[in-house]
């Protein structure tokens, strides 16, 4: 049975079920900063982190956060055994309901190496900014 949990803040356990899911599909690292504390930060301010079980089994996840202006899409994750039955396309819609709810623009990155996200992405509308690069500073 598919459950879809929407979390305005993470138990540890949760936590591990998104980090877990996060190391296995390769979208979150150490170097991210995406640890328990941060990503409740994020969502004491207002972010969502939507969990879809299988029968009990954590199989996607998504970190959702904002600016007030844009809702960012974040270390979207389907565990690889459970890849193309549809939990992407679950995840998105989840989000999207999110960013609806609360009035916002969608926004994501989706890595040159990861066809399959893009095109999953672009089925719902999204479309590539040309011309922008994105960049950051990590050591603050």
């Amino acid at each position: 049975m598919i459950k879809i949990s929407i979390l305005k803040g993470l138990t540890r356990d949760q936590y591990l079920h998104v980090s877990a899911l996060w190391e296995l599909t390769g979208v979150g690292n150490v170097e991210r900063g995406d640890t328990f504390e941060a990503v409740n930060q994020t969502l004491y301010y207002g972010g969502r982190v939507i969990l879809i079980y299988d029968d009990e089994v954590p199989v996607g996840t998504v970190w959702l956060t904002h600016d007030f202006r844009r809702l960012y899409i974040h270390h979207m994750a389907v565990n690889p055994n459970f890849q193309n039955q549809g939990f992407g396309k679950i995840l998105m819609q989840e989000a999207l309901l999110v960013a609806k709810e609360l009035n916002l623009q969608a926004k994501l990155e989706v890595h040159q190496d990861n066809p399959i996200a893009y095109e999953l992405y672009k089925s719902f509308g999204f479309k590539t900014l040309e011309g922008f690069i994105t960049m950051i500073k990590r050591d603050i």
